[in-house]
């Protein structure tokens, strides 16, 4: 409650000042680093939280939808896109997300091929605190009834990388 009346009587002092200042960065603390950094402020040219653009290709049949979202406290972004060919009806969806703060990423995506049958999804991570990379891949086939499925970490700091990978028949 107390936040709001502090965030109101901003509001309120910068339309008294009358001037078209740009925004400045907000401080907050970074448990993480245990120090204090800018937050960033919104971004006029970035989409706005929940803009969805739809495209459709009449050669090609294939219909893409895209979303992207903004969270201009946090800083976080995500964007997210999925396409479906009615010719092929071969369907892909992929989404990632980044936050500023903690300087983590992530993306996944998946792809569906109905006339091998394989659907396949996929994921990365980055932490740049630890400066671990990871990633996981799982591909599934019900026609031969082969599944795989692939995990990876690599950290740069102690040259140490592990990996495994399993297939096998349902």
């Amino acid at each position: 409650m107390q936040k709001r009346f502090l965030t109101l009587g901003f509001v309120a002092g910068a339309l008294c000042l009358g001037s078209a200042a740009p925004a400045a960065a907000q401080v907050v603390y970074n448990p993480y680093t245990g120090g204090y950094v800018g937050a960033p402020v919104v971004n006029p040219y970035m989409p706005v939280s929940g803009e969805v653009n739809t495209m459709h290709n009449p050669y090609t049949g294939t219909t893409t939808a895209t979303a992207s979202a903004v969270n201009p406290y946090t800083g976080t972004m995500a964007h997210g896109a999925a396409a479906y060919n009615p010719y092929t009806g071969g369907a892909v969806r992929t989404g990632s997300a980044y936050n500023p703060y903690t300087g983590a990423g992530a993306a996944g995506g998946a792809y569906h091929n109905p006339y091998t049958g394989t659907t396949s999804a996929g994921e990365v991570a980055h932490n740049p605190y630890t400066g671990t990379t990871a990633g996981r891949e799982t591909s599934y086939n019900p026609y031969t009834g082969t599944a795989t499925r692939t995990t990876e970490a690599y950290n740069p700091y102690t040259g140490r990388s592990a990996s495994y990978t399993r297939t096998y028949r349902r």
